[in-house]
């Protein structure tokens, strides 16, 4: 993963540099040994009529550097790293009048759509928010791996009392 830090300011500058028309900014959960982080990409249309097509292009990447033992000490949420990339999206959606697409801005989730997928998702039955199926045989088809987890644990609680 860049470990170069992504400000507002370094992805304007990259904003600047693409050729097209910039119509989103998307944002991504992914994850690696050192713990989940956040890639940001500018999505940019370019040709015209039926030649449109669009690309997306890598802005930066966005990490704390704290690793996961947050998760077990209650250092979150909020994810600081959410929080960073709504900022710096808030105002590339300001300066250059982009749609902002953050499929998952309060819990790291990588079975969420890219923008170009966007059609295929559905939306979890319990949080709501946009995801693409799972293919898993064990898995239901209706909700994120976050909220299965919880509905598991709901039922191991409702079991021992």
């Amino acid at each position: 993963m860049e470990r170069t830090p992504l400000t507002y300011e370094v992805a304007e500058q990259k904003m600047r540099q693409i050729g097209g028309r910039p119509i989103a900014v998307e944002i991504l959960w992914s994850g690696d040994t050192q713990g989940w982080f956040l890639i940001m990409y500018a999505v940019v249309e370019s040709g015209f009529f039926f030649w449109k097509k669009s690309g997306s292009y890598h802005l930066g990447n966005i990490s704390t550097g704290e690793g996961d033992i947050r998760l077990f000490s209650g250092g979150v949420p909020p994810w600081p790293e959410a929080v960073k990339a709504n900022g710096i999206a808030e105002r590339l959606r300001e300066r250059f009048g982009l749609e902002i697409y953050f499929p998952s801005p309060n819990e790291p989730d990588e079975d969420c759509p890219k923008w170009s997928e966007r059609g295929l998702g559905i939306n979890c039955a319990d949080c709501r928010k946009l995801i693409i199926p799972s293919s898993s045989p064990y898995l239901p088809k209706d909700i994120c791996y976050p909220c299965h987890l919880k509905r598991e644990r709901a039922a191991k609680a409702a079991k021992t009392e």
